[in-house]
């Protein structure tokens, strides 16, 4: 993680929203009320669960900082296929969110960052 003090809170509140919003958006689609959106789109019923179960699951792995960098690149899939499935159904408007996402997705993992190898001493034996 960042060593800065103010990037661990930044990430940490970051971290609190995404979880918050991806749990919100997982419950509505594993209490059904997402079935009849993705069969317009064509997709089956249970394509809506799956995905519901996987924004579930990557909310809670955002919550690990062990676990983030996986968590962030199964929920930025989940947010490319939104933004494909919105602009293939003409919903250009509805593309921004999860675009929005996936870019908060990605400053968190950038402040999660660990912390980078040194580079190679120049001081080499010959």
């Amino acid at each position: 993680m960042s060593s800065s003090p103010f990037a661990k809170v930044v990430a940490w509140v970051l971290v609190a929203v995404l979880a918050g919003v991806f749990l919100m958006a997982a419950l509505g689609k594993l209490s059904g009320a997402a079935v009849e959106m993705f069969a317009s789109w064509g997709y089956p019923a249970w394509f809506a669960t799956l995905i519901g179960v996987l924004e579930l699951v990557g909310a809670g792995g955002l919550l690990l900082p062990k676990t983030t960098r996986y968590a962030v690149l199964g929920l930025s899939a989940i947010m490319l296929g939104a933004a494909y499935t919105h602009l293939a159904n003409n919903e250009g408007g509805q593309v921004l969110r999860p675009l929005m996402l996936l870019t908060i997705l990605w400053v968190v993992l950038w402040l999660r960052r660990g912390p980078r190898p040194s580079p190679p001493s120049a001081d080499v034996p010959q």
